[in-house]
C-alpha cells in the first residue's frame, strides 16, 4: 500500500482504501471518493468540541471513529501520531442490527474477497485463527464475535443470532486501541 499525494493506489476495493487510512488525517472529500461508487455524494467534516467524533454515512453503511489529541494518544500508545489534525482510529463497515440508522449492509467487498454475508469459519479460514473468539452472548451481542491483532491494527466481527441463523452486523477495523468497550474486557488483543 503506497500513499501518493492523498491518493492511495495498489488497493482494489473500497474497504481496503479506508482501512489503509487509519492514523491518517480525516479528510471528508477523500473519503467521499472512495465511497463515490456506492452513491455517497459527501461526507461531513469532523467537529465537536470533544477529542473524538463519529462520521457516518448511511448510504454506504459505514462509520468512522476520528480522533485528535490527546484522545488518539491516549488510545494507541502511539507518538507518530499527527496532534493537531482528526485521525481516522476506525473503520466500521456496518449491517442491519449494528445501529438504527443502518438499513442495509456495507454493499462492498470486505479485505480478502470477504463480504457481509461470510460466516465466521469463512473468515477463519481466510484470516487464520482469532486472537478471541466468543460465542452466544457478549458484550451488546448474541453471535459470534472474532477478533485478530496484527500489525497496530485490530479486526473485529460481530453477529447477532436469531432464530433464523448468525448474521453479521459488524466488521470494524482499528488501530490497536481504538476498539472501545473491549479494551478492559481482553487486554490482551486489544491494548497497544
Amino acid at each position: 500500500m503506497s500513499k501518493e499525494k492523498g491518493v492511495l493506489l495498489t488497493m482494489k476495493e473500497p474497504s481496503e482504501h479506508l482501512i489503509a487510512m487509519l492514523g491518517q488525517p480525516y479528510d471528508s472529500k477523500c473519503v467521499q471518493q472512495v465511497l463515490q461508487s456506492f452513491g455517497v455524494k459527501r461526507m461531513p467534516k469532523a467537529s465537536g468540541c470533544f477529542s473524538d467524533d463519529i462520521i457516518w454515512s448511511v448510504k454506504s453503511s459505514i462509520r468512522l471513529d476520528v480522533y485528535r489529541s490527546p484522545k488518539i494518544h491516549e488510545l494507541t500508545g502511539r507518538d507518530d501520531l499527527n496532534t493537531d489534525e482528526w485521525m481516522i482510529g476506525a473503520v466500521h463497515f456496518l449491517a442491519p442490527g449494528s445501529d438504527d440508522r443502518i438499513h442495509t449492509p456495507f454493499p462492498g467487498q470486505l479485505p480478502a474477497g470477504m463480504a457481509m454475508n461470510s460466516t465466521p469459519d469463512e473468515f477463519i479460514r481466510e484470516y487464520g485463527q482469532p486472537a478471541l473468539y466468543e460465542e452466544g452472548d457478549w458484550l451488546g451481542g448474541s453471535g459470534p464475535f472474532l477478533a485478530w491483532r496484527e500489525s497496530g491494527i485490530n479486526v473485529a466481527i460481530e453477529y447477532e443470532t436469531n432464530e433464523n441463523g448468525s448474521a453479521m452486523t459488524c466488521y470494524t477495523a482499528c488501530l490497536v486501541g481504538c476498539i472501545g468497550a473491549w479494551r478492559k474486557d481482553y487486554p490482551e488483543v486489544f491494548i497497544p
